[in-house]
């Protein structure tokens, strides 16, 4: 995952265990094979004599890239005969009947069901990064059972080094070409302030179109700061600036999609339910399919898989994730929206895992109506809770310095998604909380808010 470990209360669970017993390689500019040779000491270090652990997938620009880390170590974690590795060729057939790739990104929930169809009690996944003049390389061990993380390391590698270069430039999985990493800044970014609050920018009045609310642009601290509870370590905080735009106040509905679309593919029926089971691909073609049929300027270039936005189009889109978490927080800067925690009463979670050690609530176990719940100070229902929503970004590590409308990295093999759903813990809808799914793929916890440019 991340990241792309998505999910089935899953994710957050995930992220507590992180917290709580997981250990972090020091960091600093290291080569690839020392890298892998860190992460292999970190497992062994972490866990019990005699598990059987599978090196599930490993996330990055290259396939070469992946299936050399995915191989190497598995070489180490054999040579360290503390751990039974399973076999590749056991994996690989689960790989195909699971349809997912080693370069690609797989949620909790299939990754726990990959790990217990080939027995095993751990398994391994990772992600290559951008991240300035180094690429972030991440490993994290997942305990198939409980689905905590049990060991996690992360090191910088220097974009420099000829393995490195020469596996990232063979076979490519992003559509288009990477960009030259920038030279590391001498001048470390200075992390904006826990306590700075949203500073809105005056706008004219303007006619808001039915079922839209519009968010006036202004500076925002996006992320978390370092105390807040069960929070991740991609929540690195800094100023944001958005200018101001126009974001529709519910989830889409099924009904919407089916009137624009002729078809409804969700996992739980009902009119005023939010659409699930839509990949990011299909949340572009809607926004475009639904800017045609209003008379407006389609915002997406859709040739296949590439997808060029233009950011001057009058027509629907995917928000940006500065621009969700903005609306979400809507000038808070606590974990919710709602103040230090959320109950079930206030949002669509799995109740049986509330945040930070409160009390449990309801577990619905399904989508519920738009709107069923009290909308946040800007008006926006289910911004916590009820099904994941589509960001445009693809996804990386923040940058730390202060920007304004950031639209995430250039490439990735991931987007972004936001807000928690109805089967993640009351932790996984924090504002500030970044999950990814690979852009193919289509959950029941996942689903779409439409914004526009503000006119």
């Amino acid at each position: 995952m991340k990241k792309n470990f998505l999910v089935f209360i899953f994710l957050i669970i995930l992220i507590m265990g992180c917290a709580g017993g997981a250990k972090q390689a020091g960091s600093g500019s290291i080569t690839l094979d020392q890298a892998i040779q860190a992460a292999a000491e970190n497992i062994e270090n972490n866990v019990q004599a005699g598990q059987k652990i599978a090196v599930l997938n490993f996330s990055s620009p290259s396939i070469p890239f992946s299936v050399y880390v995915i191989e190497e170590l598995s070489e180490q974690l054999v040579n360290g005969k503390k751990l039974v590795v399973v076999d590749r060729r056991d994996l690989d057939l689960i790989r195909q009947e699971e349809d997912f790739q080693m370069s690609g990104e797989v949620s909790d929930e299939s990754a726990q069901a990959i790990g217990k169809k080939l027995g095993a009690q751990l398994i391994i996944s990772g992600s290559l990064t951008p991240m300035g003049g180094v690429y972030r390389f991440r490993i994290r061990t997942l305990n198939v059972e409980s689905a905590t993380i049990v060991a996690s390391s992360s090191a910088d590698l220097s974009a420099g080094e000829t393995r490195i270069s020469s596996l990232l430039t063979e076979t490519p999985v992003s559509n288009t070409p990477a960009a030259q990493p920038a030279p590391v800044s001498a001048t470390v970014p200075t992390p904006a302030p826990a306590s700075a609050t949203v500073t809105p920018t005056a706008t004219t009045a303007r006619s808001v179109p039915h079922g839209f609310a519009l968010i006036n642009g202004g500076t925002f601290t996006m992320g978390s700061p370092a105390d807040e509870p069960e929070r991740d370590d991609d929540e690195t905080q800094r100023h944001v600036t958005v200018s101001s735009f126009l974001m529709r106040r519910h989830e889409v509905t099924q009904a919407e999609y089916q009137e624009v679309m002729g078809k409804n593919p969700s996992s739980f029926k009902g009119d005023n339910l939010p659409v699930d089971s839509v990949n990011w691909y299909d949340a572009i073609e809607y926004c475009n399919k639904r800017s045609q049929n209003e008379g407006l300027t389609p915002a997406y270039t859709i040739d296949g898989v590439n997808v060029r936005w233009d950011r001057d189009a009058n027509g629907y889109r995917l928000p940006t994730e500065a621009e969700w978490e903005y609306a979400c927080r809507a000038g808070t800067t606590t974990p919710f929206s709602t103040g230090n925690n959320i109950t079930a009463n206030q949002a669509n979670y799995n109740g049986n895992y509330p945040y930070n050690n409160n009390a449990k609530g309801e577990n619905r176990q399904r989508t519920t109506p738009v709107g069923t719940f009290a909308p946040n100070p800007w008006g926006l229902h289910d911004m916590h809770g009820n099904v994941f929503e589509w960001c445009w970004d693809w996804y990386g590590d923040y940058p730390g310095m202060a920007q304004t409308d950031p639209a995430g990295v250039s490439f990735g093999t991931s987007r972004v998604v936001r807000g928690g759903s109805w089967n993640n813990s009351a932790g996984g809808a924090r504002s500030a909380l970044r999950n990814i799914i690979t852009p193919s793929f289509r959950y029941a916890f996942v689903g779409i808010r439409l914004v526009r440019n503000a006119q």
